[in-house]
């Protein structure tokens, strides 16, 4: 199983946003609604043809968004896995599209359009199998983004946060990663600043990460509870049910189940190509929709 499930950020201006991660990186728009903790804002999804946990990248829309500034506490960086031998094709599509990105032995760095480092590491991992290949693009099956691959906590007490995990969950960390598998893994860094962070674009609201059931969830947040963590809730939110915690270090940590799934509210087929909510918000269709903030338009 994959230890990430998915990672969540906020977004300005929603087409520069979409047309860079199914454009260029050419994830599936998997799915198209709302914040469940605020109707008015857009929440966009994206990953690989069936929207599996391990290959989300979602978005919050938030129009008239400020700048971050990434002080005390944050979450930063999207750290994307290639399959094998795929490394040189992006390479030359980054060229392509006039992308100034890094190379360092295996790994791309660049930035989104909110100023999001992301990166692509070039692994031994096979394609896509069949079902996950998103068919919208013209990137090959044997190039294709397979999922996320890494992120970084950035806290005041480095231990402090390394003692949360390793008491929950049992990762330990090495050097400055938690490393889940070979090509998986999280990087806790000391913050270089004691001034408080604002949201802003580019801000990674949360990281979240997989848990196999609602049993197995319900068993987290228990030993959460009983060990004493910031816990701030457990919640359904239809295509999942998630668990949401501050670690030490302030940064909004979730665990996610793997099931129902993005198609409780619309076929696999169509993911995305319809604003979708889940059966708990219908009823609330008409309100939501007359109220979602209207998209701005980036001034050329």
């Amino acid at each position: 199983m994959n230890a990430f499930h998915h990672v969540s950020l906020l977004t300005r201006y929603a087409n520069d946003n979409k047309n860079f991660y199914t454009e260029l990186l050419g994830l599936r728009f998997v799915k198209n609604t709302v914040n469940q903790d605020n109707h008015r804002m857009l929440h966009w999804y994206y990953g690989d043809y069936t929207g599996s946990p391990g290959s989300v990248v979602t978005f919050f829309v938030v129009p008239r968004l400020g700048a971050r500034q990434d002080n005390k506490n944050s979450l930063q960086t999207i750290g994307l896995k290639l399959p094998v031998n795929s490394l040189s094709f992006w390479e030359n599509r980054l060229n392509d599209a006039g992308i100034s990105f890094e190379k360092n032995n295996h790994t791309l760095q660049f930035f989104d359009e909110d100023n999001v480092k992301v990166f692509l590491n070039e692994t031994t991992l096979p394609p896509l199998t069949d079902e996950k290949v998103a068919t919208h693009t013209d990137i090959p099956q044997d190039k294709q983004i397979i999922g996320l691959a890494s992120t970084e906590f950035h806290v005041p007490d480095v231990v402090q946060t390394a003692d949360f995990f390793e008491k929950l969950l049992g990762w330990k960390m090495t050097g400055d990663k938690i490393i889940f598998n070979e090509t998986e893994f999280i990087t806790i860094t000391q913050s270089n600043s004691d001034e408080k962070s604002h949201m802003g674009r580019g801000s990674m609201d949360h990281v979240a990460f997989a848990v196999k059931d609602d049993e197995a969830l319900r068993a987290l947040h228990d030993k959460a509870k009983e060990q004493g963590w910031n816990i701030e809730k457990m919640i359904s939110r239809g295509y999942f049910k998630s668990l949401y915690i501050r670690e030490p270090g302030g940064n909004r940590v979730e665990f996610a189940t793997l099931q129902p799934g993005f198609t409780i509210d619309e076929p696999l087929e169509t993911l995305g190509e319809s604003f979708a909510l889940p059966p708990f918000l219908q009823k609330q269709r008409a309100e939501i929709e007359a109220n979602v903030y209207e998209e701005e338009l980036k001034e050329e």
